[in-house]
């Protein structure tokens, strides 16, 4: 099967179920990461999603966008919305957050602004 070909339009239909936390769990080697999860509607079985840390603006408590990434496989597919989960994992920037953007296709899907610390 053809690999995903990437959409400069965003594919996803709906989303939902956003939350994002930063892990500051204390071990050897340990570095705090950013974690944030939510769910999408895509057209059908033949899209996947990836996703990545985007631009963040340089104010004390930034706002991050992650990017969304929508990709076709090429082929015939049922055409029924699918529901998939999406999990970002990333490096800490700021000591706080104001705001994470989920950007996708140009457009704002969702903004987190509840953005706790997990010790």
């Amino acid at each position: 099967m053809p690999p995903p070909t990437p959409s400069a339009a965003c594919a996803v239909l709906d989303s939902r179920d956003w939350s994002a936390w930063i892990n500051r769990m204390p071990g050897p080697n340990a570095t705090p990461t950013l974690h944030v999860t939510g769910k999408v509607d895509l057209p059908n079985p033949g899209y996947t999603v990836t996703v990545r840390d985007g631009p963040a603006d340089r104010s004390a408590q930034p706002v991050q966008q992650i990017i969304l990434e929508t990709s076709q496989r090429s082929g015939m597919f049922t055409q029924a919305v699918i529901t998939a989960d999406v999990h970002y994992i990333g490096p800490v920037i700021a000591p706080s957050y104001r705001a994470i953007r989920i950007m996708c296709g140009g457009r704002q899907l969702a903004e987190i602004t509840d953005i706790p610390d997990v010790h």
